[in-house]
Parts: C-alpha cells; sequence; structure tokens
C-alpha cells in the first residue's frame, strides 16, 4: 500500500479540502455556534437594528449608487434627443400614410355600395 491511500484509510476522508483544516477529529471547532430558535419563547435579539436606521441605510445605499453611474454629457443627451424624436417623426409619416391609405379604401368601399 503506498503512503497515499494510506493517509486517505486513516482520515477516512477523500477528495476533501484541506487548506487551513485540521485533521484531528475535532471538525466542530470552525464551525459558528447554534442559533436559537425563532417563537414565541424566544428572546428579541439585542443586535437588531431599528426601523429608522434600516431606512436611513437604505437611501444612504441608494445615494452612494447614484454616484456610482456614469452620467451621460449634455451633448450626448441632445444628439439621443434628436434621433429620438427624427425617429418619431418617421413613424407618424408611416402611420398617416397607412391611415391615410385606409380612409380612401374605407370611402372607396362605402361610395360604391350606397
Amino acid at each position: 500500500m503506498s503512503k497515499k491511500n494510506k493517509n486517505v484509510e486513516e482520515t477516512g476522508v477523500i477528495n476533501a479540502p484541506l487548506n487551513n483544516a485540521e485533521l484531528n477529529g475535532d471538525n466542530n471547532a470552525n464551525l459558528p455556534a447554534a442559533q436559537p430558535k425563532k417563537g414565541k419563547g424566544a428572546k428579541k435579539n439585542e443586535d437588531k437594528v431599528g426601523f429608522g436606521t434600516r431606512v436611513k441605510n437604505f437611501f444612504k445605499g441608494i445615494v452612494s449608487e447614484l454616484k456610482k453611474v456614469s452620467w451621460p454629457t449634455a451633448g450626448k443627451v441632445f444628439a439621443q434627443f434628436g434621433t429620438v424624436c427624427f425617429v418619431v417623426l418617421i413613424f407618424v409619416l408611416i402611420i398617416m400614410g397607412f391611415d391615410s391609405l385606409c380612409a380612401w379604401l374605407l370611402e372607396l368601399l362605402v361610395g360604391t355600395a350606397a
């Protein structure tokens, strides 16, 4: 039996990460303490943050995120505004043309039926 296989059999662990781990059998030493159960008999958590503090932190988070936003320059905004207006104008003309065509066809259809 090779030394590698012997170590695996001794510890009973295969493919376990061994970074900063101890193999002395005291595996619960690094685990967090058990959380108390919540219910009728549970005590209030003394570390709980109040409602006002949570609201204040929420708005602080909003402000910090808005500071991270890459805002466009005024020139870029006006250029995009011009592009949007041009595209809207093109679609208005297309819809007006289609509406006029439908109105003409309806007039032709109603005019011949009467």
